[in-house]
């Protein structure tokens, strides 16, 4: 993919990389590139304001290549470009939101401040870190990459296992910061510029376990800023209100 001519500049910042790959490969597995679109309008997630993946309404925000279709986004701290391939093949970029939206980002920065502002954390120069992940967004954002991935076995679209990778760039020194209401005792910051790891999976495991694998991958990414102790039980219950809208 010609990366540094994507019509949108989501490469610039902290971005997600998420990518989906079938093991056996038939670039016209899927018959038309209108049943790609009808493939993606049926198994987008719409659980919060944003779709994931986001459809865009505007034509001037679609493109079509010899085996794929292409949507993007620029609106609001959504900055997104994905591509869908007839081989089932799925590539998407997204910026990360709390920092690609000013406002929330202080608002993380203000909270982190009042969750670790005292003892030897109050001597730390909180203006000079260069973003926040919020845990909640960060577990509903990976638990809607395997909802996704699920949907579309669902639809018959891996027959074969398939290989899911996601990866977060350009975030070193960003830090992780629970919403008020929780106790939040710790500063955990990422130490590397990536992160990221590939997950190979059954379409039968993804039916049937997927709000697993995506708790277990977000775990995967905490302890890589070095919070070990996130509680399974804790995160299960914040995924399920999110499935179920309860957030």
């Amino acid at each position: 993919m010609p990366e540094n001519k994507l019509p949108v500049p989501v490469l610039e910042g902290p971005h997600w990389r998420v990518r989906f790959r079938p093991e056996s490969y038939d670039a016209e597995m899927i018959p038309s590139l209108q049943k790609c679109i009808e493939i993606i309008e049926q198994t987008k997630l719409s659980i919060r304001g944003w779709d994931y993946p986001h459809l865009s309404r505007r034509e001037s925000e679609h493109a079509f290549g010899s085996h794929w279709i292409a949507s993007w986004s620029d609106f609001a701290g959504h900055n997104e470009y994905w591509r869908f391939y007839q081989s089932g093949q799925f590539i998407h970029l997204f910026s990360v939101e709390e920092a690609a939206n000013a406002d929330w980002q202080e608002q993380l920065r203000a909270t982190a401040k009042g969750h670790l502002g005292w003892g030897d954390q109050a001597k730390r120069d909180w203006d000079a870190i260069p973003g926040f992940f919020s845990v909640l967004n960060f577990l509903f954002t990976v638990t809607e990459i395997f909802e996704f991935a699920a949907r579309l076995c669902e639809k018959s679209i891996y027959r074969s296992r398939l290989k899911l990778v996601i990866e977060v760039k350009h975030i070193k020194g960003f830090v992780l910061v629970h919403e008020w209401g929780r106790a939040w005792p710790n500063y955990y910051a990422a130490s590397e510029e990536s992160l990221g790891r590939e997950w190979i999976l059954s379409p039968e495991d993804l039916l049937s376990e997927s709000r697993k694998h995506s708790l277990a991958a977000t775990r995967w990414f905490f302890e890589r800023f070095g919070w070990l102790s996130a509680s399974d039980q804790v995160l299960r219950t914040d995924q399920e209100n999110f499935l179920n809208r309860r957030f």
